[in-house]
């Protein structure tokens, strides 16, 4: 009877290995961790969550081992569903802000199956509601091929762009309006509705959503800059007869109204930036061809050493500035150049260096007037230091280096300043008489 008894016990199917440990799960049999979310315990077993993560094998096992764990970047059903993955390989993703969330805690203890599930239902439910929403957070892991499409996006469909809920960084809104291709009407019709994302920012900063709030928002934020746009022929006048004026919400209007000081600002800006007028007392180098793309990090310098055959004073130094960067609409960029004058092959300075902060045009000539005259010795070699920083831009700054000729001399021919560049440069010409 015993072995007859046995043999009827294995007809039973038994369960299988994974439908077992599911169930240790669900009925939290043998659990031996304990995780602490907002006031909610979730146990589970420490040797499965090992095998599945490297970052969980050192908490649950490494040196400072715990068995009870607080967790606060997690919702409690969130964490669940990450479990219930690590036990079962499966997993339902809700909306695109629950993958995120997921890949997050994925990619923060390393479990790679549960990072590829979330990529690929990213990837596959993108939409427009949710285009500003993953590229914010494509950028923040560096997934470069889902930033790239967003954008891409983004600037293509700019129309529905701003009627999801969800609301984009400043940061985001620039990145867009960098690659935007757009002027005339079409650039008004998106200045409104930048003035609609103001609106909410302002709701976000706490501060009352006003046409001069929502001004310095934009100027604050560096957007005003990309509406460069004649006023003249997209206005009457400078009260309200814009033709985007119906339909329009009313402080969105109000700050419409605005706009033709913006577009003055604008022009102000413009203004400032065009081209200095170059001095009759500079001196200029004649320039062969270029030599190569410079690329200056900040605080990086540029060195050109020259030497005087005379006892003689500088004043200004005409030099090259950023070269355009390609599919860039504005023509100008916020530079901060440093000029100094030091002693040959040293870092000191002879007088107090000179730094300007202003707007300058791309691919043209920039005359600096330095602050500080600077006496220099005859037959006495020094080094000309320049740095250069776009504000607008992160990463080097690439400034046109010239092959040029290696002197200069004064109206009256007898003074000489000999360069000794042997590479390139991008010191055009020189301000300089006898001292």
């Amino acid at each position: 009877m015993e072995k007859e008894s046995i043999f009827i016990e294995r007809l039973v199917a038994p369960l299988n290995k994974k439908e077992r440990l599911i169930s240790f799960y669900k009925e939290q049999k043998f659990v031996d961790c304990t995780f602490k979310i907002n006031g909610t315990q979730v146990r589970a077993h420490k040797l499965i969550l090992a095998c599945c993560s490297p970052v969980f094998e050192k908490m649950l096992y490494g040196e400072m081992a715990q068995d009870e764990i607080m967790l606060c970047d997690i919702s409690v059903e969130e964490f669940n569903q990450v479990l219930e993955h690590m036990y079962t390989d499966d997993i339902e993703i809700h909306s695109m802000t629950n993958a995120w969330s997921l890949f997050y805690v994925a990619n923060k203890y390393l479990l790679d199956d549960l990072i590829q599930v979330c990529l690929t239902y990213i990837r596959n439910n993108i939409t427009m509601n949710s285009l500003s929403l993953t590229y914010e957070y494509a950028e923040m892991y560096d997934l470069l091929d889902i930033k790239k499409k967003c954008l891409d996006d983004m600037v293509n469909y700019t129309e529905g762009l701003f009627i999801g809920d969800y609301h984009m960084k400043p940061t985001t809104l620039r990145a867009i309006l960098q690659k935007v291709d757009a002027d005339g009407e079409r650039l008004l019709n998106l200045l409104a509705k930048v003035i609609n994302w103001c609106i909410v920012e302002c709701e976000l900063r706490n501060i009352p959503s006003s046409p001069n709030n929502i001004k310095g928002i934009l100027d604050k934020e560096n957007i005003l800059e990309f509406f460069q746009v004649n006023p003249l022929e997209y206005s009457r006048c400078p009260e309200c007869h814009y033709p985007l004026n119906e339909g329009l919400d009313e402080v969105v209007k109000k700050t419409m109204k605005l706009l033709y000081e913006v577009l003055i600002w604008c022009k102000e800006v413009y203004r400032k930036c065009t081209p200095k007028s170059i001095p009759k007392t500079c001196r200029m180098r004649n320039e062969f061809k270029i030599a190569c793309r410079l690329d200056l990090s900040t605080n990086e310098e540029f060195v050109s050493s020259f030497s005087v055959d005379r006892e003689m004073i500088i004043f200004g130094v005409l030099m090259n500035t950023q070269m355009e960067p390609p599919r860039f609409s504005l023509k100008y960029y916020k530079g901060i150049i440093s000029l100094r004058i030091c002693e040959y092959h040293t870092s000191k300075d002879i007088v107090k260096p000179t730094i300007i902060e202003d707007f300058i045009l791309y691919s043209s000539d920039f005359y600096v007037s330095l602050k500080s005259l600077v006496v220099l010795k005859a037959n006495r070699v020094y080094d000309l230091r320049i740095s250069h920083k776009n504000c607008d831009m992160k990463g080097p700054s690439s400034l046109p280096c010239f092959y040029m000729s290696n002197k200069l001399t004064s109206h009256n021919k007898k003074d000489t300043i000999s360069f000794y560049e042997t590479t390139g440069g991008i010191i055009k010409g020189l301000s300089f008489y006898p001292a």
